[in-house]
């Protein structure tokens, strides 16, 4: 009881510091600005980190073409909860309308989905960071809360805005690129398949100890079949640019991780200002992504299917903070619970390749324009699992990879067969150049090594070339001499009576017209390799070739010459020993080749 005399002691409220209170319509456009700044930083660091800096992620590899107002939009979405509950506890309680518990909670979740995006964190350092960056984000609104309030209350809007209106911009103009150049007259379709991790000695064609693939067979049959043609890598991104482009990878800016520049031209740019009509299906979505700019010069281009759709669950998946909250127990029942059941469609079959190619030929406006068709199938690569429905005539009952993997070359090359059918019946073999051949091979085994993109020899680069162009290939030929994937492309310019264009190699024309029987001597044209992931090389691939550095190789004539990354050397005669068991470097006959090699890869390489 206070002192007769003594003043009443003021209200608890009155010794609180002054402060003025947030509306609900406040605490509502604050919940708004959170979520969009949030959004629209996490926007802006990645299109730097894409276009500015060249960077790649997996999560870019998933990055819908709507994500520039997908990523706020995701945003505004998962705030709405928080918001809504804010709101109501405002419009209840004047005492919430202080702000610090709305603002401290929005900025906690602005600050876990920043903290997210920093590398190398465990989930203890996450906590102490979004903490640390929430509660300075609370002090430095609730220190300021007039200027607050009119930053958000100018700005909250005009964001709703801007997201609508790039909103409507995107799908008005869809990711889809017309050819701005007239129809070509009296050029041939062209076709190019690639058939992901296929080694060639594993095909019929090549001399298979099983009869896994009639269908190539049967295609060899019709035009050249290259027996010695070499990728000029061991794995699927740099192999895929050397394709497109004619250059080494070496040349190229694509690695991982990087995306594949505008600094040389690409095969299906050529085509497009050719006057094709140009598209792309892709079944490798990890490496063939066109996120990695391997979609450069093509109308068209598919790989994730999910990449170009505009629907609630894109939209969630589309941010940081939408990913964790999918991928998080509860969060993954509460998006099962909204949208059903789904996930990313992480792998295409040949067959769904096939369906999704001839949907688009088929819807493709009738205007006299060639085609130009990439396919990429992925079937025989690890785990090495046909489709359900896809026949098990020689891993039934075994475990042996080797046997799993011709399964998947059985199907593979029945879905080849059927795509060949295809275009027989729309009356398009005839007037289609068809080439088939692979990014790499596989290691099952030799040299200890299973799997690709760890070594140069030749179970990981020796890959199958056929070339069929009716009227312009002989038929039931083959060509010995070595040849590099790099080819292609000159190539398929060559046979459109066009020359190599802006491709720096060879034309393969010459091969085949020219004693393609005949070896070439090893100082004539050799064949160059490289690989250089040293960083990449998975753990189970133990000591593999690459984790000592970039390796380089050559093949000319009989011979294959490795330059390891340690500066070590290997010699193989692959005419007697294909499987590259017996190193001649050591032997003294062997000098003079060595030599030879060296001052065939000075040119290529700066070597001491």
């Amino acid at each position: 009881m206070a002192a007769r005399g003594d003043s009443p002691a003021p209200p608890r409220a009155a010794i609180l510091p002054s402060r003025k209170a947030f509306s609900p319509i406040d605490i509502l456009l604050i919940g708004v600005w959170f979520a969009l700044a949030t959004g629209l930083f996490e926007l802006a660091v990645g299109l730097a980190s894409i276009h500015g800096r060249g960077v790649i992620t997996y999560d870019t590899l998933r990055t819908n073409w709507h994500h520039v107002w997908m990523v706020p939009l995701s945003y505004a979405a998962l705030f709405l909860a928080p918001v809504t509950a804010a709101v109501g506890l405002a419009l209840a309680a004047p005492r919430f309308r202080r702000g610090r518990a709305a603002i401290g909670g929005f900025a906690a979740l602005s600050a876990w989905s920043l903290a997210l995006g920093v590398p190398g964190l465990n989930t203890p350092a996450r906590l102490a960071l979004a903490g640390g960056l929430a509660a300075a984000a609370t002090r430095l609104a609730l220190g300021h809360p007039d200027g607050f309030r009119r930053l958000v209350r100018a700005t909250a809007p005009a964001g709703l805005v801007l997201v609508a209106l790039a909103a409507a911009g995107a799908t008005a103009f869809e990711h889809h690129r017309g050819p701005s150049a007239t129809p070509a007259k009296g050029d041939p379709n062209v076709v190019v398949i690639v058939l992901d991790t296929v080694r060639a000695d594993s095909l019929t064609p090549y001399g298979s100890e099983r009869d896994v693939t009639p269908n190539l067979a049967r295609l060899a049959r019709e035009g050249v079949l290259f027996r010695n043609a070499r990728s000029t890598a061991s794995w699927t991104l740099p192999a895929h640019a050397s394709l497109f482009t004619g250059r080494f990878p070496s040349e190229l800016s694509v690695d991982v991780g990087r995306p594949l520049d505008g600094e040389f031209p690409t095969l299906a740019e050529r085509l497009s200002a050719r006057g094709f009509a140009t598209a792309g299906f892709v079944a490798n979505l990890e490496n063939c992504n066109a996120w990695y700019g391997l979609d450069r010069g093509f109308d068209h281009y598919e790989d994730f299917y999910e990449n170009d759709r505009v629907d609630a669950r894109e939209i969630l998946r589309c941010s940081r903070l939408g990913r964790f909250t999918a991928a998080s127990k509860w969060g993954a029942k509460l998006v099962r619970t909204a949208f059903g059941p789904g996930s990313y469609q992480y792998r295409k079959s040949a067959a769904m390749i096939n369906r999704d190619a001839l949907a688009w030929l088929d819807a493709r406006p009738d205007d006299g324009r060639p085609f130009f068709m990439f396919l990429n199938y992925f079937d025989a690569h690890d785990p090495y699992i046909p489709p359900a429905d896809a026949s098990r005539k020689f891993s039934a009952g075994t475990n042996a990879p080797r046997d799993a993997y011709d399964d998947c070359l059985a199907y593979l090359d029945g879905q080849i067969g059927r795509l060949l059918d295809d275009l027989d019946r729309r009356g398009l073999r005839d007037d289609t150049m068809i080439v088939v051949t692979a990014d790499h091979g596989e290691s099952f085994g030799e040299h200890g090594l299973a799997g690709h993109g760890i070594s140069l020899y030749r179970a990981e680069t020796h890959i199958p070339l056929i070339v069929v162009a009716p009227g312009k290939t002989p038929r039931e030929s083959a060509v010995d001499r070595p040849v590099s994937l790099r080819d292609v492309a000159p190539t398929i310019l060559d046979l459109l009576g066009d020359g190599p264009g802006p491709f720096p190699g060879p034309s393969l024309s010459t091969a085949w017209q020219t004693f393609p029987a005949a070896e070439l001597a090893e100082e004539d044209e050799p064949v160059f390799l490289e690989l250089d992931r040293a960083e990449a090389v998975p753990d189970e691939a133990g000591d593999a070739p690459a984790r000592l550095g970039t390796m380089r190789s050559l093949v000319a004539g009989r011979h294959a010459y490795i330059l390891n990354g340690d500066g070590g050397e290997e010699l193989y005669d692959i005419k007697t020993d294909p499987e590259e068991r017996q190193d001649l470097a050591s032997l003294p006959e062997s000098r003079d080749r060595l030599r030879l090699f060296r001052d065939l890869m000075r040119p290529l390489i700066d070597v001491d």
